[in-house]
């Protein structure tokens, strides 16, 4: 079973206009949609539209938490959040006639140590060795690294598989604990190794092996429309995956969550890491075909899938 935790999750409304963003003026929105959003939670849409199963965990709050988990529930993704004070965060993206995107994310709500101790005895349900955990988003505002460390800690010491997609100190202090998989995109890559961020795949397979020796067990690192990049200590060869022809962002948020996904659904299928890495940049190349953050099907991922091509670095 594939277990996703989103420490800040939030509802994501997409605001289509009809022409090029005009600040200071008033802009009317062609379509607008709203799904339940958070890096994890994105995850675990991902998951389901390529037919797995999971459960997303993490926090709740008010009316706008309601209004997620019910939305979750509509889609026969299962959850089991616990239910804290405050409102749950709404992140707007707005995209443009030109296919520009703009962000707007409200930074979430505290949690109380009280609060984050409920979480770690809803999470030691899962603790099955079997369990693939995947943490990945931002934290609430004020949220005690050393916190993170122990979400980290107890999922590690019950020997369960775990996949990290996170920045900075966040996946700093995760390597330590030597994580399955992460996925960096190149400048989250770049900020950790102290490189240049470079979408050249002999300069990123350098840095990618970096962050195996800080602990990674495997990495992806996302390249965008150039693909990706997989290294790992348990195969000889360094693999980077991308598309002919390439295909550009036109949703570009969500697409590394779904890339997350496809790795989970990998682990959790056993594919091979070839397939596995062919598998993971199919799926984000084909949500980013798609507005917002809608989630590619597995027929869709396919379609991409067949166009791969895949080098040996």
């Amino acid at each position: 079973m594939i277990i996703t935790i989103t420490l800040n999750p939030a509802m994501d409304r997409t605001l289509r206009i009809e022409h090029p963003l005009q600040p200071n003026k008033l802009n009317r929105a062609a379509s607008t949609s709203v799904e339940p959003g958070g890096k994890g939670i994105n995850v675990s849409r991902a998951v389901k539209a390529l037919g797995g199963e999971s459960v997303a965990l993490g926090f709740s709050a008010g009316s706008n938490g309601r209004a997620m988990k019910d939305a979750l529930t509509s889609v026969d993704i299962h959850h089991d959040f616990v239910d804290v004070p405050g409102n749950t965060r709404v992140n707007v993206q707005i995209i443009d006639l030109d296919g520009n995107h703009t962000e707007i994310n409200e930074p979430g709500f505290k949690i109380s140590d009280g609060d984050f101790l409920r979480f770690l005895e809803r999470v030691e349900h899962y603790l099955d060795n079997n369990n693939i955990f995947v943490i990945s988003g931002s934290v609430p505002p004020g949220f005690p690294l050393v916190n993170f460390i122990e979400l980290i800690k107890t999922i590690k010491k019950a020997g369960c598989r775990l996949i990290v997609d996170e920045a900075g100190d966040l996946m700093r202090e995760a390597l330590k604990f030597e994580p399955d998989f992460v996925k960096p995109n190149i400048f989250e890559l770049a900020e950790l190794v102290g490189d240049e961020p470079t979408a050249d795949p002999d300069q990123v397979v350098h840095s990618a092996r970096k962050l195996l020796d800080m602990g990674a067990q495997a990495v992806c690192v996302s390249m965008g429309a150039e693909g990706a990049l997989f290294a790992s200590k348990n195969e000889p060869e360094v693999l980077y995956v991308n598309c002919n022809p390439k295909i550009y962002d036109e949703g570009a948020v969500g697409t590394g969550d779904a890339m997350v996904g496809a790795i989970a659904n990998s682990l959790d299928k056993k594919l091979s890491f070839v397939d596995m890495a062919k598998f993971t940049v199919a799926t984000g190349r084909a949500c980013a075909r798609l507005a917002g953050t809608e989630m590619a099907t597995l027929k869709k991922v396919y379609e991409v899938y067949e166009t791969l091509l895949v080098y040996t670095v």
